[in-house]
């Protein structure tokens, strides 16, 4: 019932003018995320349902700790990974919402599903939200909670917690876990800073230390649901040109974020040295979608212009998409080149058509500008090509 005593995921900026990070001396600890007692309790499900499995309803609880000296932060991600393979995470608590929203109960369906309340009535309740908070999770395995700013003074440091539903074989003692924290921190314009992602592994009991009475599965009829619905992935590739620019990126990815879209950026897979080539391609095959950012440097790398030595991330980066391009023709109608505010149609790289094929021009970052882009990510069907992971 325990998460061992503590688990404590630092969360670090280092001040880097480059993609590779060498972590050391010059970190910056900008808080960290404690995850706190966890509380489990079994579920009794239905005669023949879920056979050979038995069902564990956990209460995930986390602090986020930041110095007081600390830069505001705009965003953090919580995601919760289970190293069983043959354990599945099959609902959670909070949905998730671009809007506040209020405390909320739940009761437990006998399909295992969250089913909303009325009052105190049922046994599982929500905190109220401050900001957007946003859910992920449809692979089974996996959930994840992305919490955002309810002002410009960041998130709100303090206790979190949501609910998740985990199916183990039937017996098992222990489910391992991994936790991974990343965070968008708001720098002052004259700081170089980057976050740090961080991970760690962890075990929760199932058993329990005593004996816990279970908890019976309603045989309510109401309509209720399990993980969050799988969102549109976007692997954003882009040039780091400038801090205002790469501002920019940022303020598009969490545009996407706020209208359903999970945007994914180099800059939150940063930490120990990789091989970029190989995430590119691991990240852009799983992602359902790429967007390529127009600048300068992405339209002379692309066309083979550029002449420097460094940007080896987005030299890695259109390498992939270009090689993916040639041996599946059909894949290019998933890679759409974006045009942001202040920048122009002619820096989008020719091997991705720009004058005879859709491009979005973005004029301001609002709603009302990605409508088409939007569109098109809700309309296109799910690319087959490949078998996504």
């Amino acid at each position: 019932m325990n998460v061992m005593n503590w688990v404590d995921i630092a969360l670090t900026l280092v001040d880097t003018s480059g993609r590779r990070i060498d972590a050391g001396p010059d970190e910056v600890e900008a808080g960290s995320i404690r995850l706190t007692r966890w509380q489990v309790h079994p579920v009794t499900i239905a005669d023949g349902a879920f056979a050979g499995r038995s069902a564990h309803l956990v209460k995930v609880n986390y602090d986020l700790r930041l110095d007081q000296d600390s830069p505001p932060v705009r965003w953090f991600e919580v995601e919760f990974s289970l190293l069983d393979r043959d354990s599945a995470i099959v609902a959670a608590v909070p949905r998730g919402s671009s809007q506040p929203q209020p405390a909320a109960s739940y009761a437990l369906s006998r399909t295992l599903e969250f089913v909303p309340v009325g009052g105190d009535s049922g046994l599982i309740h929500v905190e109220p939200t401050e900001g957007a908070v946003y859910a992920y999770g449809a692979s089974g395995d996996t959930v994840k909670w992305l919490h955002t700013a309810a002002s410009k003074g960041g998130v709100r440091p303090g206790a979190y917690s949501a609910w998740i539903v985990v199916l183990a074989p039937t017996g098992r003692a222990e489910q391992e876990f991994r936790v991974t924290v990343r965070f968008s921190p708001e720098p002052t314009p004259e700081d170089d800073l980057r976050p740090i992602s961080a991970s760690a592994e962890f075990t929760i009991s199932l058993a329990g230390e005593a004996p816990l009475s279970a908890i019976d599965a309603t045989d309510r009829v109401d309509c209720g649901f399990g993980l969050p619905s799988g969102l549109p992935r976007v692997f954003l590739c882009y040039a780091h040109e400038d801090n205002a620019h790469k501002k920019l990126v940022e303020d598009f990815a969490d545009l996407l974020r706020r209208n359903g879209v999970e945007p994914i950026l180099d800059e939150q897979h940063v930490g120990t040295r990789k091989d970029w080539g190989h995430w590119a391609l691991r990240e852009i095959k799983g992602a359902d979608f790429v967007i390529v950012i127009a600048s300068p440097t992405c339209r002379e790398i692309g066309d083979g212009e550029y002449r420097g030595s460094d940007r080896a991330g987005l030299r890695s980066e259109l390498t992939v998409i270009r090689n993916l391009q040639a041996r599946y023709p059909d894949w290019a109608d998933y890679v759409l080149p974006v045009v942001l505010p202040g920048r122009s149609l002619q820096e989008i790289p020719m091997f991705l058509a720009p004058m005879t094929k859709d491009h979005y021009i973005i004029e301001a970052l609002t709603r009302e500008d990605i409508e088409y882009l939007l569109k098109t990510i809700s309309a296109t069907e799910q690319w087959q090509g490949w078998v996504r992971r």
